[in-house]
């Protein structure tokens, strides 16, 4: 028995082919713009925060840093040193940051939100603080959280990004 192919047909397949493998991988998703790179738990007093300049003016200085807390007006406790891939002035004006926290010795997780804040001009850093402060971190210095998940969400509830660390997957 005899094959014979058709040039046309066989020149039809492999176009087929090629088209579809192209198509596959125009679809893959392109990576998130803004990312997480690292979130590192410090505990931090207010001392430390303290400058020359805040003592001649008595105005806290953030020295280019986006520093975010629970309560306001306490510095004393423990934050979240986070680390992003682009400066904070790339996020969208609405952002707010959801930290998920697993406390020391708790079964539930505390949920705290931290709109960014309506400035004129975010800190040109790629750095920002989110710090548990007074008496939403009433532990030691020397504690940390068992768990915790980070996600920055747009105004339409979508995420921007997320990053938790490895306990909060178990």
């Amino acid at each position: 028995m005899r094959l014979t192919i058709n040039p046309t047909a066989l020149l039809a397949l492999l176009l087929a082919l090629l088209l579809s493998s192209c198509m596959s991988l125009s679809t893959v998703e392109p990576e998130a713009s803004i990312r997480i790179k690292t979130i590192l738990p410090k505990y931090i007093e207010h001392e430390q925060f303290v400058s020359i300049k805040e003592y001649l003016t008595g105005k806290e200085t953030t020295k280019n840093r986006l520093i975010l807390r629970s309560i306001a007006e306490e510095r004393t406790g423990l934050y979240l040193i986070i680390s992003l891939n682009e400066k904070i002035s790339s996020l969208p004006a609405d952002t707010e940051i959801i930290c998920e926290i697993f406390m020391p010795g708790e079964l539930n997780a505390k949920v705290f939100e931290f709109p960014l804040p309506k400035v004129n001009r975010l800190p040109k850093t790629k750095h920002l603080l989110i710090g548990l402060t007074g008496s939403d971190w009433p532990y030691k210095k020397d504690a940390l959280p068992t768990a915790w998940k980070i996600s920055f969400i747009d105004s339409k509830s979508q995420v921007i990004t997320e990053k938790s660390s490895q306990v909060w997957s178990l």
